[in-house]
């Protein structure tokens, strides 16, 4: 059988090697740039996540520095660092030096990466209702209206007297250190001056005599309030007082100055020279005489009157041995017998003592009472009146903590009473209230008074009279403390020295009011509304 060999072709092995390398290089240079693909990823991918845990860490950062400035005073803040599971910040806050914006910034740092975004924040300064720390609160409460003349009311220590007259209307004829706060209106025709404040749920006619009014003046009636009083500290450069009306307003003709800024619910009559501005509805225009200035201004707008004071209710008041704790209480009685608890004891010349013994003086009863401690009642309700007036001039010295006297009536002719050494008595004239229907019931009627100082000198011990009768002064007298009364009737020269006092579960009887509020910068500020936010270049 014919068999033919198979032809091979001289160069047929090197073809095969040449295309075996060709494939290798293809193939080596697809791994090499493959690898390199994957290693640039992967760096890639590690990056963005570093730049995204870093942005969050520094929107952390913000956070807690909104946190921390809203805490307190943002000009004052300071941001601890922060640790992250995924990064780090570190926040700032700093108020630009005229205190209108404040700039937070945060960093946050996060594998190699860091990220910082910055905030603005307008500033708002906080304010607070301040009123004059010199006006402390000390009240002389008169439900009914009174006139006040030949009183001399002082300050004593950092207290000034502050007179309320619930109802109104108040008869002015003094001096007062503090406010005057009425229920109604307030007159005066006889030099009435004031340190403090005048508010007025009524009108004020101030029409002779000379005024003068340090503070402002507030009356919240529709008619027409009429003032030839000075108004205002005649201190050079001093803040101007307020004069604010719920109605027309008249400055008589004179000399005194008007350093005040002026808001009236009406007219206004301008005869004299108002150094500060005038504010009055929009339709009205004031009346200017040739004599009279306003070198402030004025300004038409719509005005809103102001609202009358809110004063304390009648607090009546019945005696409750548990309002005195541990008292020793003596209850007198309404005979005639020779002992230490009867009324004649106390009220007449007697000079004999519980065993018949002859002992001269009067009004032993009084003189008694420096012999106590702690808290005495001397109950004289059966009494027809508790008096010293006997010609025994009692004149104890108090070492008891509370004396209360508890009676009808009251005559404290010739009484005297001083502290013991170390000893700070404080002594209560009480005519109950016993009709609870938060207003004064006097058993007597209601324009009795049953209440005469003549010529007590009770300076050395304080005290506090409450009686829903009037309180008549025929004969003078010193008294360190307050009244609490239905009414006022002036006959004699008193000294009134403000001290704060009151009865068990009584609000002290300040009116409620220490002078018109004025609103200050603290000195502090809060965040106000976000200006911008934005990342900047990290360090």
């Amino acid at each position: 059988m014919l068999v033919t060999p198979t032809r091979r072709c001289p160069d047929d092995g090197g073809s095969a090697l040449i295309s075996v390398l060709i494939v290798s290089l293809v193939l080596g240079l697809l791994a090499v740039t493959l690898s390199a693909a994957v290693v640039n990823t992967t760096r890639s991918t590690v990056g963005v996540r570093g730049t995204l845990q870093s942005q969050g860490a520094a929107d952390a950062g913000l956070a807690a520095a909104v946190a921390a400035a809203r805490s307190g005073d943002v000009c004052a803040t300071t941001v601890p660092a922060g640790t992250l599971s995924t990064g780090t910040y570190a926040a700032t806050v700093a108020c630009n030096p005229a205190r209108t914006e404040a700039t937070l910034t945060s960093t946050g740092t996060a594998g190699g990466s860091s990220t910082r975004v910055q905030a603005v924040y307008t500033l708002v300064a906080e304010t607070t209702e301040v009123k004059d720390p010199s006006l402390t609160p000390v009240g002389l409460v008169l439900y009914e209206g009174s006139t006040m003349g030949q009183v001399t009311l002082l300050a004593n220590g950092n207290n000034e007297p502050q007179v309320v007259s619930v109802k109104g209307p108040f008869g002015c004829r003094l001096g007062i250190p503090g406010n005057l706060i009425v229920g109604g209106d307030v007159t005066s025709s006889d030099g009435c001056n004031v340190t403090g404040d005048i508010y007025a749920a009524g009108n004020i006619t101030f029409a002779g005599g000379e005024t003068t009014v340090l503070g402002d003046i507030i009356a919240a009636g529709t008619g027409t309030t009429k003032l030839n009083s000075a108004i205002g500290s005649a201190t050079a450069g001093s803040p101007r007082s307020v004069v604010r009306t719920g109605g027309p307003v008249d400055f008589a003709f004179g000399s005194a100055r008007i350093h005040a800024d002026v808001f009236a619910n009406g007219g206004v009559r301008v005869p004299r020279v108002i150094d500060g501005s005038v504010t009055l509805p929009r339709s009205i225009t004031p009346d200017v005489t040739s004599s009279g200035r306003i070198d402030g201004g004025v300004i038409n707008t719509d005005v809103t009157p102001p609202a009358p004071p809110a004063l304390p209710g009648w607090y009546d008041y019945k005696y409750a041995a548990t309002d005195w704790p541990g008292a020793v209480v003596v209850t007198l009685r309404k005979v005639t017998a020779n002992a230490t608890d009867t009324c004649e004891y106390y009220n007449q010349h007697t000079g004999w003592d519980v065993k018949g013994t002859y002992v001269g003086g009067s009004n032993r009863g009084w003189k008694d009472l420096a012999n106590y401690t702690g808290t005495v009642v001397i109950d004289a309700r059966a009494c027809d009146l508790l008096t010293s007036n006997a010609g025994g001039n009692p004149a104890p010295m108090l070492k008891a903590s509370n004396v209360v006297f508890l009676a009808k009536k009251f005559d404290t002719t010739g009484l005297t009473m001083t502290s013991a050494t170390g000893a700070s008595p404080k002594v209560y004239f009480i005519t109950e209230d016993t009709t609870a229907d938060a207003k004064p019931s006097c058993p007597a009627g209601v324009d009795a008074t049953n209440f005469n100082t003549n010529g007590a000198n009770l300076v050395g011990v304080k005290s506090l009279i409450y009686t829903p009768c009037r309180l008549s002064v025929s004969g003078g007298g010193v008294l360190l403390g307050s009244l609490y009364t239905n009414g006022f009737d002036s006959g004699g020269q008193i000294t009134i020295k403000g001290e704060l006092m009151s009865l068990p579960g009584m609000t002290p009887p300040d009116g409620g009011y220490g002078g018109t509020p004025v609103v200050v910068n603290t000195g502090e500020y809060t965040l106000g509304a976000v200006v911008s936010r934005r990342d900047v270049a990290a360090p």
